[in-house]
């Protein structure tokens, strides 16, 4: 993956998870749904001036973070600013008594994570670093997703030791010299999407969720038209004893514990939906190649892992179809999770995820800085209260134990309902583990478990003769025509009528974000993505561009609201 030859701070392209990110802070803006905190705490001798410097030639290092998007013709670009425009910020709480320092140092806390980024504005890291007392420090940091992930965590705090430690010592900062930036990844991605190796992987996923019914969980809500983000959460804990009976388990048969772990969780999804066909979510590192692995920056991708429940196996059987499953999606990870749901177009909803509703991960305890000088380092816990699905279950390998927490959607989910789902999973997987060989409806339902029956197989009937179908009508509006025109010139199709809907004529996320872009600007009015989504014909789009006009020339009170019910899924 050679870097290739690029000026500075010229526009380069998004990779395909940047842009979906850049695309969903369009369509729901101002919101914090993409930050990702890391918090450490720092007792001892802190050396400021160092610390400053080794966030400094982090930022300095990676592009990526100091980077900004912006929107042009083609689509959105990455432009890589100097790094001046990252500054920490400090905030001096020594003068206040202990226990009300913490307080305010929480709130700090909670405000930063809380704040959105504006992704048109450099830098991606927003740092604060919090004085407690002489000896106790607390440090913040805030990234947007779209310039990291998980493992970025890792080599952050890597690079940011290591810089520490030479910068209190009086030594130049002299880290390893990267081999490429993200912007050099985002443009190999791009470059092979179109070869033999993709295209066979794209057919394999095609196959593979052909028919695909996203598992939903029973829940005590109706879910709303629009995802919200409002989450919460719920420990989990598979003690020492279950959790090494587990590993035997999966040694015996093969199978990592997360393939262990999986399996269990998705025989509870299928006592709890009624669906034998059981499809969940999982993280991937993306880093497929040795030039990015020393990289900050948002490589994770996203496999659906789909298992067939079928024929009441034992749960020896549920471990190789599960295992069988893994190391197919593993050997077919390189499809970029945004270009599978443009190739699917799986139906659409801005009240749910794409594909599946439930995320399922096992990961490494997260990483902390070490070897700091004179310094006690140790991780703060910051609560999130973000769901990004219906139910995300993270967990991590702690060596004797796997812990972890289950968010949940709060709009869908009391936080009683998911504490009898994370004791159920512990209950089932006891029961699991002890007998493999049981038919999976021999196991008990653990207690206070809400479950659905399967539901009955659907007996063939005649079908009914086609509806005759209306011609389809022309513009009869200047708006209408506009948007039929605009639609033509980005599609590449002309729409056959004012009834024609964006998404079956092939339009999808970023195709939209270009068309109410173009929309804009030809009326001088600001148009926001979620329009289309909600109004996906010709002549919807077009009454709801009118009513926005009419609203923005002050004849309307208030903007007509947009209506509640389904609608399109970015």
């Amino acid at each position: 993956m050679p870097g290739p030859d690029r000026r500075a701070h010229a526009p380069t392209l998004l990779s395909f998870a940047q842009q979906r990110l850049w695309f969903l802070d369009r369509l729901r803006p101002g919101r914090p749904d993409h930050n990702v905190p890391t918090a450490v705490r720092l007792r001892g001798r802190l050396d400021q001036e160092a610390l400053t410097r080794a966030l400094t030639e982090v930022v300095r290092r990676h592009e990526v973070l100091r980077g900004r998007i912006v929107d042009t013709e083609d689509g959105p670009r990455h432009v890589a600013e100097p790094v001046e425009t990252f500054v920490p910020t400090i905030t001096d709480l020594t003068h206040t008594p202990a226990e009300q320092a913490w307080q305010r140092a929480r709130e700090l806390v909670a405000a930063d994570l809380a704040t959105p980024f504006d992704l048109g504005t450099a830098p991606m890291l927003r740092a604060r670093l919090i004085r407690i007392a002489p000896d106790d420090h607390l440090l913040l940091l805030v990234i947007h997703h779209i310039a990291c992930d998980g493992w970025s965590l890792s080599v952050l705090w890597q690079e940011f030791s290591a810089a520490y430690g030479a910068a209190v010592d009086g030594r130049p900062i002299a880290l390893a010299d990267l081999p490429v930036q993200y912007a050099d990844f985002a443009d190999w991605q791009r470059s092979h999407q179109a070869g033999t190796a993709m295209l066979d992987q794209l057919a394999y996923w095609r196959e593979h969720l052909a028919d695909l019914s996203p598992s939903v969980l029973p829940t005590d809500r109706a879910r709303p038209a629009e995802w919200s983000g409002r989450g919460d959460q719920v420990e989990i804990e598979i003690p020492a004893e279950l959790a090494e009976r587990i590993r035997t388990l999966g040694r015996a048969h093969e199978v990592t514990p997360f393939m262990t772990l999986l399996a269990a969780f998705q025989v509870l999804l299928a006592r709890c939906t009624g669906q034998s066909d059981v499809t969940v979510g999982t993280p991937i590192s993306g880093r497929t190649r040795i030039e990015v692995e020393p990289l900050v920056g948002f490589f994770v991708n996203t496999l659906v892992l789909r298992t067939d429940l079928s024929g009441d196996p034992g749960f020896t059987d549920v471990l190789a179809r599960v295992r069988r499953g893994a190391v197919e999606a593993y050997a077919h990870q390189d499809v970029p999770f945004e270009r599978l749901v443009q190739e699917l177009r799986p139906e659409r909803d801005l009240g749910q995820h794409p594909l599946f509703t439930v995320m399922f991960q096992l990961e490494d305890p997260p990483s902390l800085p070490s070897g700091l000088p004179g310094l006690e380092v140790s991780a703060h816990q910051i609560p999130n209260d973000v769901a990004k699905f219906d139910i995300e279950v993270s967990m991590t390998d702690g060596g004797d134990r796997f812990t972890g927490v289950i968010r949940y959607a709060a709009d869908l989910f009391d936080r009683d309902t998911v504490r009898q789902l994370s004791e159920g999973f512990r209950a089932l997987l006891d029961q699991l583990v002890d007998s493999p060989e049981r038919p999976i409806s021999a196991w008990e339902t653990p207690p206070g478990l809400r479950v659905c029956r399967p539901a009955p197989a659907t007996l063939g009937t005649e079908s009914e003769p086609a509806a005759e179908t209306e011609p389809e009508t022309g513009p009869a509006t200047e708006t209408e025509l506009l948007v039929l025109e605009t639609w033509a010139e980005v599609l590449g199709v002309t729409p056959d009528g004012v009834d024609s809907d964006f998404f079956e004529l092939g339009g999808h996320s970023l195709l939209a974000s270009k068309v109410m872009s173009r929309l804009g600007r030809a009326l001088d009015l600001e148009l926001p993505v979620a329009l289309l989504f909600y109004h996906p014909t010709v002549a919807e789009l077009a009454d709801g561009i009118d009513a926005a006009l009419l609203a923005d020339l002050g004849a309307a009170a208030e903007t007509e609201p947009l209506p509640a019910g389904k609608a399109r899924h970015p």
